[in-house]
């Protein structure tokens, strides 16, 4: 069933879509992202759930968690911004019922699933800004806390009223000594 649009005075259905990335040679600490500017105001809604499915590509190593998918939510891509990040389980390639609940399972699997609460978001900024010594230079840096195995980190002023840029993205984190990762994702 297609979900309506609620922001809008008329009846707008919203289409599901798919996004593909692919990232090869991506190396340790770096990550590659898509844009997409917006102007929306997500207030009215209570969390934005996105389902993700990841597969190797190349014949390097690539096991679940060495790599990362995240959503950047914000005024700007760099300066002012919320990020939802969690780590990559990886579906074994192979040939899948789209009729069977479990083979559904294996390819969209419940791990992958982005279901980022705008209230819990917004609560780590706030305990950001409740820490003593809060100041201009340190609201430009990084601010993160986890929410199980993901992460969810602020920078800067975002607003939720007011999100200017999306960006999805591929990450390799630093932590394995270098070795460069080649995934397709999609979200």
């Amino acid at each position: 069933n297609q979900q309506q649009n609620i922001q809008t005075t008329n009846t707008v259905l919203l289409n599901e879509q798919a996004l593909s990335l692919r990232a090869c040679n991506l190396k340790d600490g770096d990550s590659r992202a898509i844009t997409k500017n917006t102007e929306l105001d997500v207030r009215s809604f209570g969390k934005l759930k996105l389902f993700m499915h990841a597969e190797k590509l190349g014949t390097e190593p690539l096991n679940d968690g060495d790599v990362t998918v995240f959503v950047r939510l914000g005024s700007d891509y760099n300066n002012n911004y919320y990020e939802y990040e969690i780590p990559v389980k990886l579906t074994q390639p192979g040939f899948y019922d789209p009729n069977s609940d479990a083979d559904r399972l294996n390819v969209w699997p419940s791990d992958n699933e982005f279901i980022i609460d705008f209230e819990e978001i917004t609560s780590v900024k706030i305990n950001r800004n409740g820490a003593s010594g809060i100041d201009l230079v340190s609201m430009q840096k990084t601010y993160t806390e986890a929410d199980g195995n993901n992460k969810i980190t602020v920078v800067g002023n975002p607003n939720l009223a007011s999100v200017k840029s999306l960006m999805i993205g591929i990450r390799n984190p630093k932590d394995d000594g270098g070795l460069p990762k080649c995934v397709e994702v999609w979200v």
